[in-house]
């Protein structure tokens, strides 16, 4: 079977190369995305600020009853010394008066100088802080900044912008490549961490003879018995888990990088396989008078699905040479950008195993061969006399079975729109670009009928305003319905699927602007384009002239349950994005949409929930409802009021003073200020920005709160990364396009012939062509229109209330124009190529 499979493939060069290049971008681009993947699994954050020590107890974010956990592990005869861990965020101010943004985006803190034993932080500078206006900075920021021991320095801390003194810098074993560490007095950083709880890791060093996996146990064992088996937000780590305690809540650009690569790289063998099938049963239905021809010599079906199972493996091996060596080129090249643009840090490797060429390698032989197995069935039931008696193969019609399951497939995606429309299911754009793809399923598997009746609505009404090869193309479309399926179908995958990634972030930012105008009372919005605003500010603001009212909002997360669940009550847990805002300004500066009693009696002891977590929870106006902070604390309140203006904003507000004691951040993401009335706006405008300049990075703007805050590490990496892979992919389905049109024009090569021979001239064939071309796209744009809309119009309306939907009109101009160019221009080069011989031996060609 080898033998033969290899014979015909010789012999069938034409009608293979297409499914060989296919198969060949097929691989390059999934190699690309699992090299990419393993490396990121594999690339391990290497701990920094924790590299002295042998076991940390990490607190997410604090550690509960630190002190006692101090006393326990200290007196253990395998510790050296038990050191807490006091962080908060701080930023330095570079000579620009702009905030000073770690790199990769991770933190920028400041600790206790009692703590640098743990990294362990040594002076190559000046001394430790000897005064609370002294700082210690490590040799990277300092470096940053261009200061040294004796200079002054601007940080903005939990307190606001203050100026110190360098009295020293301080480096680490390993330099720090994730974070910039500030180092303040004991006294000074106790009082900047203004929590009740502000240890944030406890860093045990072991005595030199101790056994490190012993004292792990030994720490594990004093933290059950101080906390008890529930457990405390606290973990124990020791060797690599260090690094997973010090950045517990920053994702680090590997994490960031996989997880994109994760979705792409399922997103790309989604395409893949799609493209591979649909090339596959093109090669294979270009030989039915063959396969004809051989079960007319007694060839069973069994040998005819083998032979083919064959050809496809030969084929995929093949491609793998070529395919897996470009995708880990392709890799590098992704690497180098990544790194070039500074989204990936230098240090992070590309790892090159056997696991991502082999996996890529088993996925594209199976996806061959079950479209080859698909192909080869349709193909071996054709009857040999009906393929001899007539002169061309017969194409296989659809059977009921498909038409079923595409029917099934369309009318799962329509109920799941259709629940995104009406608000019963969430999910947004990522719910859109999932449908997306099941829609594409649907057409696919529906093709012939769709394109039969997008030819008699769409193409039909044509023919009378079309010149002669017009006319004649219009009748070569409708006569030729499963060939126009086969190439509309790839051109309603690339434009369908490209347009719904184009418009998804435009809808998606437009019904966040929405919401927010909805929401918004305010007249003034303060944001920062560094870690966050100071509290100082918005009680500064709020003592300005011709102020109303003003409060910064404090995002926070924690746990929201019923209080009376151990009562009987519901037992649902709500995972919840809270924010905290100064209780009397809400009136003046949110309008919540309150469907159930009244913001105005939020206070100490209340909350106002969100409907999507009232709904969850059972709850409603005056029932308790209890918050587990990420401190491991828990508070009761009562539902004050519930409202419905929830989405992009907050599942629970509560009053400032109840919940600013259990942030890990204090800093506030955003400064509302509402103008009293009869003010002057314009004069309160200037007065917030004049106080904007005493901290840095506060951005003063209008009635709807822009995002002013500069790209972090992972907003870079997931831009660019992006970016990039998006243009892999459209590349990939426009030359997978381009493959099935110059497939479905050669194999017409007999049909050419006989129009040459009956008179016409090459140019009229080529009109023909074009015109057909030309036509096939108008019915694609036609289908990949209902595609977009289906998604687009349901998300529109659940987001924006509009039916319409706010479109990226540059892009999608440029796509539909480029559509019919790409196709006009393939099957006239294509076709030009296959009359070059003259017509007798084109036919006699086409017929052997």
């Amino acid at each position: 079977m080898i033998r033969l499979a290899w014979r015909t493939l010789s012999g069938r060069r034409a009608s293979w190369a297409a499914s060989f290049v296919t198969l060949v971008l097929a691989l390059v681009m999934t190699t690309a995305c699992a090299v990419l993947l393993e490396s990121g699994t594999r690339a391990a954050a290497p701990t920094e600020r924790y590299a002295g020590t042998d076991v940390v107890v990490g607190g997410q974010p604090f550690v509960p009853r630190a002190q006692a956990l101090v006393t326990a592990l200290s007196a253990l005869s395998s510790v050296e010394r038990a050191v807490p861990e006091l962080s908060f965020p701080v930023s330095a101010v570079d000579g620009s008066g702009e905030p000073v943004e770690a790199p990769w985006g991770g933190p920028s803190l400041g600790h206790s100088w009692e703590s640098a034993v743990l990294g362990p932080f040594v002076l190559r500078q000046g001394r430790a802080p000897a005064d609370d206006a002294e700082v210690v900075l490590d040799g990277v920021l300092a470096g940053r900044l261009g200061v040294g021991a004796g200079d002054t320095v601007r940080l903005t801390g939990p307190d606001g912008p203050r100026a110190y003194s360098v009295s020293g810098v301080a480096d680490p074993p390993r330099q720090p490549a994730r974070q910039y560490a500030v180092f303040h007095t004991p006294r000074e950083a106790e009082r900047l961490a203004g929590s009740a709880q502000p240890v944030r890791a406890v860093g045990v060093l072991a005595k030199a003879a101790a056994d490190t996996a012993q004292l792990r146990r030994q720490v594990e064992q004093n933290v059950t018995a101080l906390y008890g088996n529930a457990g405390a937000p606290v973990v124990v780590a020791s060797g690599a888990g260090r690094a997973d305690a010090e950045f517990w809540n920053v994702p680090s650009p590997a994490s960031v990088l996989s997880s994109l690569v994760g979705t792409f790289g399922a997103l790309s063998l989604f395409l893949a396989a799609f493209v591979i099938s649909g090339t596959l049963s093109l090669a294979v239905a270009g030989r039915l008078t063959e396969i004809g021809l051989l079960r007319a010599v007694a060839a069973t079906k069994g040998q005819i699905r083998r032979m083919i199972a064959m050809e496809a493996l030969l084929v995929t091996a093949a491609a793998a040479l070529v395919g897996v060596p470009g995708g880990i080129g392709v890799a590098l090249l992704l690497h180098r950008v990544l790194v070039d643009g500074e989204v990936l840090p230098p240090s992070f490797a590309l790892s090159v195993g056997p696991v991502a060429p082999w996996l890529t390698v088993v996925l594209a032989a199976v996806v061959a061969q079950l479209a080859s197995f698909a192909a080869a069935r349709r193909a071996s039931r054709v009857r040999p006399v009906e393929v001899l008696r007539k002169s061309a193969a017969p194409a296989p019609g659809i059977g009921w079975r498909r038409v079923l399951l595409g029917v099934c497939v369309l009318a799962g995606a329509g109920a799941c729109l259709g629940a995104v429309a009406s608000g019963r299911l969430d999910g947004g754009g990522g719910t859109a670009e999932s449908m997306v793809l099941v829609l594409i399923v649907g057409v696919a598997l529906l093709a012939p009928l769709l394109c039969r009746a997008a030819g008699a609505v769409v193409v039909t009404p044509l023919k009378p305003l079309l010149p002669m090869e017009g006319a004649l193309a219009v009748r070569n479309l409708r006569q030729q319905n499963a060939r126009l399926a086969s190439t509309v179908t790839p051109l309603v995958l690339a434009l369908s699927f490209t347009g719904t990634l184009l418009c998804v972030p435009v809808i998606t930012a437009e019904g966040a602007q929405r919401a927010e105008r909805q929401r918004l009372l305010a007249d003034h919005v303060v944001t920062s384009t560094g870690p966050g605003i100071a509290p100082g500010y918005a009680e500064r603001a709020a003592r300005l002239p011709g102020v109303a009212a003003a409060s910064g909002q404090l995002s926070l997360y924690g746990e929201l349950s019923r209080a009376d669940a151990d009562e009987g009550g519901a037992e649902a847990v709500v995972g919840a994005r809270l924010v905290a805002v100064r209780a009397e300004a809400v009136p003046e500066l949110l309008d919540l949409g309150v469907r159930a009693g009244s913001v105005a009696r939020l206070g100490a002891t209340s909350v106002a929930l969100g409907d999507s977590a009232a709904r969850q929870l059972d709850v409603a106006v005056g029932d308790p409802v209890r918050v587990d902070w990420d401190d491991g604390t828990r508070d009761t309140f009562r539902v004050a009021a519930v409202y419905s203006r929830d989405q992009g904003f907050a599942d629970a507000l509560l009053p400032h003073a109840s919940a600013a004691r259990h942030a890990a951040d204090p800093l506030e993401s955003t400064v509302l200020v509402r103008t009293a009335p009869g003010a002057d706006r314009d004069g309160v405008q200037q007065g917030l920005e004049a106080l904007a300049a005493q901290f840095p990075g506060t951005r003063v703007g209008g009635g709807a709160t822009e995002d002013a805050k500069s790209g972090s590490g992972s907003t870079d990496a997931a831009d660019l990364f992006v970016l990039l892979l998006l243009a892999m992919i459209n590349a990939f389905t426009a030359i997978a396009v381009v493959n099935t049109l110059g497939m479905t024009t050669a194999g017409r090569r007999r049909e050419l012939a006989l129009l040459r021979l009956a008179g016409a001239q090459s140019a009229q064939v080529l009109r023909v062509l074009a015109w057909e071309a030309l036509l096939t796209c108008v019915v694609a744009l036609a289908l990949a229109t209902l595609v977009c809309a289906a998604v687009l119009v349901p998300l529109s309306t659940a987001l924006t209330g509009s039916a319409v939907p706010a479109l990226a009109v540059g892009p999608l101009t440029a796509l539909a124009a480029g559509a019919p160019m790409v196709t006009v221009l393939t099957v006239t080069m294509v076709g030009r190529t296959a009359m070059r011989r003259a017509a007798a031996d084109g036919l006699a060609k086409a017929v052997s």
